[in-house]
């Protein structure tokens, strides 16, 4: 059983990095610079005292978390990795084994559980009270100016000869001359390049509006044509090249779309309101 199997602290917080490198940052936590990687081992201590606290509380045990979950959520993982043999290599590099990882997934849902389970009984949020919003606020409703983008990166890490500045920049304005001639091409070179997990998307990042990216890609992309490829950004993870697919111009939205999206904000807000103040109460005892 998982839930009995020895707990790995150092295991857990290793976890707990390369989680936050990937959702803030699209890489492993070798591909970050010390000073972003000192601020997510931060936010790393901060993730474990709040797990610790929350599994040890007698709402976890009301909790449970079936092998299938731990599966899907292993699947997932993977499927950011070209194959199952990156996939190993990358466990092995982390010093992690399978049932290791195994535990600290099963570790992290049941606290995602726990948490969600605090909020359960929060009212649903009345018509009229999202009308009321709505009418005092409809100035704020309205589709800003999006871009389906996608993306080319290669990073700089001093640590990978092909990944030292002069090569990594090497890279990227051969594949960036290689498009000028057939821009069709991004996909696969995106697929055969990028060390984004897009890559595994043809290089898709979706629809974005400003501020969605880093500042250096925001202002290239809010001022490109349609259907073109940029010149070659650097971004504090690395170097980039972007496609603009599509330009989506600003919008309002009309008065059903307007509650749907306010009464979905504020049950939303509601709910993390129940749960931050379950949280302190358990942090103020701790």
């Amino acid at each position: 059983m998982l839930a009995n199997y020895p707990i790995n602290l150092a295991v857990c917080r290793q976890y707990q990095l390369i989680k936050l490198a990937w959702n803030g940052y699209q890489c492993a936590p070798e591909s970050l610079d010390a000073v972003i990687l000192d601020k997510l081992e931060g936010q790393v201590e901060v993730a474990q005292r709040l797990m610790t606290v929350v599994l040890a509380s007698p709402e976890s045990v009301d909790q449970k978390v079936a092998v299938q979950e731990v599966d899907v959520a292993i699947e997932q993982l993977q499927s950011q990795f070209d194959n199952s043999d990156d996939f190993n290599l990358c466990l092995e590099k982390q010093k992690m084994s399978k049932k290791q990882l195994q535990q600290v997934i099963y570790r992290d849902l049941l606290c995602e559980k726990t948490i969600e389970a605090q909020s359960l009984h929060v009212p649903a949020v009345k018509t009229k009270e999202a009308l009321d919003y709505y009418q005092k606020n409809k100035g704020r409703f309205s589709h800003p100016e999006r871009r389906k983008v996608s993306h080319i990166l290669i990073t700089i890490n001093d640590q990978y000869p092909e990944n030292k500045s002069t090569a990594a920049k090497k890279r990227i304005n051969t594949i960036r001359d290689k498009l000028r001639d057939n821009i069709d091409d991004f996909s696969k070179l995106a697929m055969q390049n990028s060390e984004c997990p897009s890559a595994l998307n043809n290089g898709l990042i979706g629809t974005v509006t400003r501020g969605q990216l880093y500042p250096e890609l925001d202002n290239l992309l809010f001022l490109m044509p349609i259907q073109t490829v940029s010149s070659v950004v650097e971004s504090e993870i690395g170097l980039h090249l972007l496609l603009c697919h599509e330009i989506y111009p600003p919008s309002e939205l009309n008065q059903a779309e307007a509650l749907q999206e306010i009464s979905l904000q504020l049950y939303e807000h509601r709910k993390k309101k129940q749960q931050k103040k379950w949280i302190s109460s358990l942090l103020s005892v701790s």
